[in-house]
């Protein structure tokens, strides 16, 4: 039997230790991950242990107090159960460093957090108080109250720590304890950035060079083996504008690795934001990846349904119907039924329970989905009790809100593993992939620092927040010099930059790459689909065709485009949403002049045509409340239109027609459009084009290059109704008639242009030259221009 035990920091390091020494034939070292080593060193004796929920509901009890309200943390158990993540982690912290909170107040030199750290004080008290009163152990409280355990100490000669980063003072009482039983000897790497841990080994009596590797005897306090960290200057930095384009660069870098020899399962992707991975998972169409961070149980579809469910009873939005249409709408009514009534009044439990079962039968989910939700739900049934004035509503948030900080396990088997920082403590590989190496992930800040400023922190010796982004600095430099090949990428942007880290690690940027060729990894085209580079060259006449002025200004404008909606009637695809855009404001004002003009030829009172045309318009305006505001904004616009259109009918012009559909011949082609509205005095017509927004306007140096000739086509077409004396746009912005300036001019270019086409026989379909006018395209995507 083996006498010695090896700590490492997680479960992983001891899977890697087992795995290179698996199949050797001798006694195999015990082994134990740091926090299981420490809670068999203590005991405590008469106590239960606390779980997750109990504690919440214990610190809350012990928060009754009056100047509690002070902390700005709210007292209902939803908002509390928030925020006492925070209160725990403060308490934790002063507990990992065998500091009495008593002394906070005399680090804080100044007073500026006094208040805080009486109640504080107060807080601790009452709930050290409730959980010995009631024989619960909180690790808190575990420094004060464990009997050391001498005996599993003395079943190991030898006691061999990995320490990666910081061990707490109560770590080391720990440690020191074991010396009088076994041959502690502590692994550690010192560098620039864990300066703090070289000053504890040195108050010990341990003095340690930066930028070795040691093995330190705890018994007698020497070094006895001591070994020159070396940097790896095999490392790359490449940045992107997207961060999609990152997934190709770990998809083309593990292929490179691979290539030169080294096994996948010696190849690590490591995330400095664990979000990544969900868009990398993605693109793992092989299974190649196996995920240290699971799945998030939102990914689950008896999560994603009960979420939609809530989603729209709470909101009847586009969004939201097209979400529950996607999974299903069976328990949208009943659910509906009980979602504003208090829990008391309902039996949420019962709902939840036949929700499941619903999975269950219909074999909709899998094991460890099915475990995770009935383990929440028997949480749930235990507080229930404490929120009874709370609705079902609330309810379901938080039991939404816990099953999605839930994760399924990752079973997929892939050989190249994804983790987070964390998981490469005492862990070596022979490749390595960092993505988001930005200013905002490395390193991560930490919210630990709620209650005390870095001052205060630093008079209490506790660890602050340079201390703890320095630790993590710590880990990423030793995963890098520990490794043989690095590849790291950022994203360049406005909105991100590289980690200042970087320097710090004299990493520079200097990969050239084409982010094309990136795409293409993700984006791989078939050899069925269109190379949109290519020149699309047909036979193709107009002859016999019906011309409207958008379907001349698409083929001038732009060739390709003509040919996705005309030739091959590619229709755009438009997701339906709450939020209206300004064509669909402009077409109910349009919608509201037809019905106004309709009954009515011309008014004589500006106030009676403002009357009628405001119930024109809300009568036209769509179901959502945004709509209807920007109808009402649209009408006090309108205000002075009604003044001007007073006084053109008191010139003698009358409304004739609106929406008026007409066909012509002009140049040897048939043309055709709708007109907005035709305007009649005696034998003489006008022409009005309504524009809510922007129209066309050229000059005597533009206009032989115009490609907008809806003005004229609406000329030709009229000339049937009577004598046409103008055209224009009639501008409901600004409440003014806006005439063609070049009617006749372009009306040359216009039958000019149909000559030309009557002549085609064949056509290249090119992309445009002026890539402004893509930036509107439906079709941006599919020529490459976005």
């Amino acid at each position: 039997m083996n006498e010695s035990l090896i700590v490492l920091p997680s479960a992983r390091a001891i899977r890697q230790k087992l795995f290179h020494i698996e199949g050797l034939s001798l006694f195999l070292p015990n082994y134990s991950t740091m926090s299981d080593f420490i809670s068999k060193l203590c005991m405590v004796e008469g106590f239960k242990a606390l779980d997750e929920d109990g504690r919440v509901l214990l610190l809350l009890e012990a928060s009754d107090f009056k100047n509690f309200k002070n902390l700005q943390i709210q007292r209902n158990f939803f908002t509390f159960t928030k925020n006492s993540s925070y209160i725990f982690k403060f308490f934790e912290e002063l507990s990992a460093e065998r500091y009495n909170i008593k002394a906070l107040s005399t680090s804080d030199i100044y007073g500026e957090y006094e208040e805080h750290i009486t109640i504080l004080e107060e807080l601790y008290g009452r709930y050290e108080a409730l959980c010995r009163e009631r024989k619960l152990l909180d690790g808190i409280f575990l420094p004060k109250l464990y009997t050391f355990n001498a005996p599993f100490v003395k079943k190991y000669k030898n006691i061999e720590l990995h320490v990666d980063g910081h061990l707490t003072n109560f770590e080391l009482e720990l440690l020191e304890r074991c010396c009088a039983f076994s041959s502690v000897n502590i692994l550690f790497s010192a560098s620039r950035f864990n300066t703090k841990m070289q000053r504890k080994f040195l108050e010990i009596g341990i003095d340690l060079e930066t930028g070795y590797r040691y093995k330190i005897s705890l018994n007698t306090k020497e070094v006895f083996h001591k070994e020159r960290i070396e940097q790896n200057t095999n490392v790359t930095c490449d940045s992107f504008s997207e961060p999609l384009l990152q997934a190709a660069f770990v998809k083309k870098k593990i292929y490179d690795f691979v290539k030169m020899g080294y096994k996948p399962q010696n190849i690590a992707v490591v995330l400095p934001d664990e979000k990544f991975a969900q868009l990398l998972r993605s693109f793992d169409e092989k299974s190649n990846f196996n995920f240290a961070m699971g799945e998030p149980f939102s990914m689950a579809f008896i999560y994603e349904k009960l979420d939609a469910t809530c989603k729209y009873i709470e909101q009847d939005s586009k969004e939201n119907e097209a979400r529950l249409e996607r999974v299903g709408d069976e328990f949208y009514i009943p659910l509906r039924s009980i979602y504003a009534k208090k829990s008391q009044e309902s039996d949420i439990l019962e709902f939840l329970k036949s929700y499941k079962e619903s999975f269950l039968q219909g074999n909709r989910a899998t094991r460890a989905e099915l475990t995770i939700f009935e383990e929440e739900l028997y949480a749930l049934k235990n507080i229930l009790p404490f929120m009874s004035e709370m609705s079902v509503k609330s309810l379901l948030m938080v039991f939404l809100q816990r099953l999605s900080s839930r994760t399924i396990d990752d079973v997929r088997g892939g050989k190249i593993t994804v983790m987070g920082v964390l998981e490469t403590r005492s862990v070596e590989f022979d490749a390595v992939i960092i993505v988001d190496f930005s200013d905002s992930n490395v390193p991560k800040k930490s919210d630990k620092d709620m209650f005390l400023n870095t001052n205060v922190r630093e008079a209490a010796n506790l660890p602050t927040m340079s201390d703890r982004e320095n630790l993590q600095k710590h880990y990423y430099e030793m995963l890098i010099n520990s490794s043989k090949e690095v590849a790291i990428s950022f994203v360049k942007s406005k909105d991100s930059s590289a980690s200042r880290f970087l320097k710090q690690l004299g990493i520079k940027e200097k990969s050239v790459y084409d982010e094309d060729s990136y795409a293409r990894v993700l984006f791989a085209k078939g050899n069925s689909r269109l190379k949109e580079d290519e020149d699309i060259v047909l036979e193709y006449s107009f002859r016999g065709k019906n011309l409207s002025a958008t379907r001349l200004k698409t083929f001038l404008t732009c060739k390709r485009k003509y040919y996705y909606h005309y030739v091959k009637s590619i229709q755009n695809h438009e997701i339906p949403k709450d939020m209206p855009k300004e064509h669909e404001i402009g077409s109910d004002v349009h919608t509201a002049l037809k019905e106004l003009y309709a009954n009515r030829s011309f008014y004589e009172s500006a106030d009676e045509l403002k009357r009628d045309l405001n119930a024109a318009l809300k009568d036209a305006s769509g179901e959502s409340e945004l709509e209807e505001y920007l109808m009402a904004m649209q009408a006090r616009r309108m205000e002075a239109f009604c003044q001007n259109e007073v006084k053109r009918f008191a010139d003698g012009w009358r409304v004739d027609q609106c929406e008026v559909t007409l066909q012509a011949e002009f140049a040897g082609m048939s043309i055709s459009g709708q007109i907005d509205r035709v305007d009649r005095r005696g034998s003489d017509i006008y022409v009005l084009d309504y524009k809510t927004g922007s129209y066309p306007l050229y000059n005597e140096k533009n206009f032989t290059e115009a490609t907008d000739f809806q003005l004229e086509f609406y000329y030709l077409l009229a000339q049937k109704l009577g004598n046409v004396v103008g055209c224009g746009y009639y501008d409901l912005k600004e409440s003014k008639i806006v005439d063609e300036p070049f009617l006749r001019e372009k009306l040359g270019v216009l039958e000019s242009n149909i000559k030309d086409l009557l002549n085609i026989e064949d056509v290249n379909f090119s992309k445009c030259e002026e890539v402004k006018n893509c930036q509107f395209c439906e079709y941006k995507i599919m020529c490459g221009r976005e």
